[in-house]
């Protein structure tokens, strides 16, 4: 093999040996390193000049080339010489890629991708942190100094293996039953912004990553086909390795009709995304089953009804209720009814300020703390001013976890959507008040459906917002101005807004009196009650009494 001056080529070779490890000279006059596609102790790789200066790569255990510049971020295109003077690696040391870029370009908030660890790197770049199952940091990570990761992107040169990305929610996983395989990055994001469960794999070239380990648990696996030669591949390979392990669950391979991967159908329409998904998960291809286990083509996966027996209820160990503010307010969508003028606004001001500082509400019940989104649909700035200022004299520090807006869409004009993309980029979040009802809820367009069945699936979608990101939803509603026999009977509407609701709150005032009780029932509440509280107009503060319970 004609080999050529490497001192000519040195800024070439001065991107890839820069990314390898434990480079060193070799007496052929090129050189030996670790090789980057397998855990190699001992130098394995080779590396070459050939004809007009074109870097020769081989591993000596049988590693691709692919498979060797997949790991250290570069391509086919980098083993050639630009016909520019100007080193590859240097102009990439000078590309700047912000957050901001990288969010704007993927259309997810970048406070979501900063809490998912994703930050700027004071060397240019954004660092993409990858972990363990257990959620310490993995000692490889990624750079990315482009928008498409095969433009620019490697890996740290730390000791220590390639792990899929996204592996501190295989948990979660474990939980749902399934799993989504995706390749890189990009796509985890997306779908983890919509609530599916996914894992990246880094490149098609790397699904030798994945471990049997991490599919533990799980009854079904979705494989991301996307629509080239190397999508195709993507599954072959992750079915080859299914059936080395003889996993005992099913794998399905999606497509996507009208986009080539995850991100790409979120940018064409992020609010139709999860329906577009779903749909495409039910239509999964059957590529993988274990021996002797006879699964219907004819059953789409979510058909196949999860059965289980008293035996295995009883062994799950689920967690726990979980209180916003114990004993009283638990997580859910809440439901506080009450005439108007009646003190609903300032009980719903101070369990905001409680939930806020940690504090109590009532004076007794005490309050997780965390951030909270108040929406005071009927108030002015001025007039919420005046209620802050004299809610906060029996407050010793301004609270900063509240964000209060005056005015938001209804449910089905983006109201539900932007619930949803605060939630995902506030992770502290506890909980939302809406304050009133009416003034968010969409119109009902349904000619056919009943006044319950409208109302019902209203709400529902708040419900699931509020399941999915373990908060507190408070809807403040008015009641009816006849009264009941049966209390909730007095609420405004049909009775689907209180069947959705996970708790009821009844606030119930004479006129012009301070005195009034309060009612409380819910699905986590052992026991409906009775609380007797007064109203401090000076403090307009709500006490709990001391002969409180009936």
């Amino acid at each position: 093999m004609e080999q050529y001056p490497i001192e000519a080529y040195t800024p070439l070779l001065e991107n890839m040996l820069s990314r390898l490890k434990h480079v060193r000279k070799s007496g052929t006059g090129g050189w030996n390193a670790c090789c980057p596609a397998h855990h190699d102790r001992h130098p394995s790789l080779s590396i070459r000049l050939g004809k007009e200066g074109r870097i020769l790569l081989k591993c000596h255990t049988g590693c691709t080339v692919e498979q060797i510049l997949e790991a250290i971020g570069l391509t086919l295109a980098d083993l050639f010489p630009a016909k520019s003077t100007m080193s590859r690696h240097n102009s990439l040391r000078r590309q700047t890629l912000s957050l901001l870029d990288l969010a704007r370009d993927k259309l997810l908030p970048w406070k979501y991708l900063f809490n998912l660890g994703v930050a700027e790197e004071t060397s240019g770049g954004i660092k993409v942190p990858y972990h363990l199952p257990d959620g310490t940091p993995a000692p490889r990570y990624r750079i990315r100094t482009a928008l498409i990761a095969k433009e620019g992107s490697w890996w740290n040169k730390e000791e220590g293996e390639i792990v899929p990305y996204g592996l501190e929610r295989l948990e979660e996983a474990s939980k749902a039953g399934y799993l989504v395989l995706v390749e890189g990055e990009t796509d985890s994001w997306t779908l983890w912004f919509h609530k599916f469960c996914a894992l990246g794999v880094p490149g098609a070239e790397m699904t030798r990553t994945l471990k049997q380990e991490y599919l533990a648990g799980l009854e079904r696996l979705y494989i991301m086909q996307e629509p080239d030669p190397a999508g195709a591949s993507f599954v072959e390979h992750i079915v080859s390795l299914l059936s080395a392990w003889q996993w005992p669950g099913c794998a399905y391979a999606i497509s996507l009709p009208n986009a080539k991967d995850p991100n790409e159908l979120h940018k064409q329409d992020w609010r139709a995304f999860p329906a577009a998904f779903q749909q495409a998960l039910d239509r999964g291809r059957l590529v993988w089953s274990p021996p002797g286990r006879a699964v219907s083509e004819d059953i789409p996966p979510q058909d196949r009804l999860p059965l289980f027996t008293i035996d295995k209820l009883l062994a799950e160990r689920l967690p726990t209720s979980h209180w916003v503010v114990r004993d009283l307010l638990p997580e859910g969508l809440l439901l506080l009814g009450g005439k108007p003028k009646q003190g609903k606004s300032w009980f719903a001001l101070s369990v905001a300020l409680a939930i806020a500082t940690g504090g109590y509400v009532l004076g007794t019940y005490v309050a997780a703390q965390g951030e909270v989104l108040y929406l005071a649909l009927e108030d002015t700035e001025r007039r919420l001013q005046d209620r802050m200022k004299q809610l906060l004299t029996s407050h010793p520090v301004i609270p900063s976890g509240i964000e209060f807006a005056l005015e938001w869409p209804s449910l089905d004009q983006e109201g539900l959507a932007q619930l949803e993309t605060y939630a995902q980029t506030h992770p502290q979040l506890r909980a939302i008040v809406i304050d009133t009802w009416a003034n968010i809820a969409p119109h009902p367009k349904s000619g056919t459906r009943s006044q319950y069945e409208d109302e019902y699936m209203i709400v529902t979608p708040l419900k699931r917002l509020a399941d999915n990101h373990h908060l507190s939803i408070l809807l403040i509603h008015h009641l009816r101005k006849s009264g009941a026999q049966d209390i909730l009977d007095e609420v405004t509407g049909s009775s689907a807004m209180v069947g959705a609701a996970d708790a009821v709150l009844v606030l119930k005032r004479e006129r012009g009196q301070n005195r009034a009780s309060l009612f409380l029932t819910g699905r986590d509440i052992t026991q409906e009650r009775y609380l007797s509280l007064t109203f401090d107009p000076f403090t307009a503060q709500w006490q709990l009494d001391n002969d409180t319970e009936q």
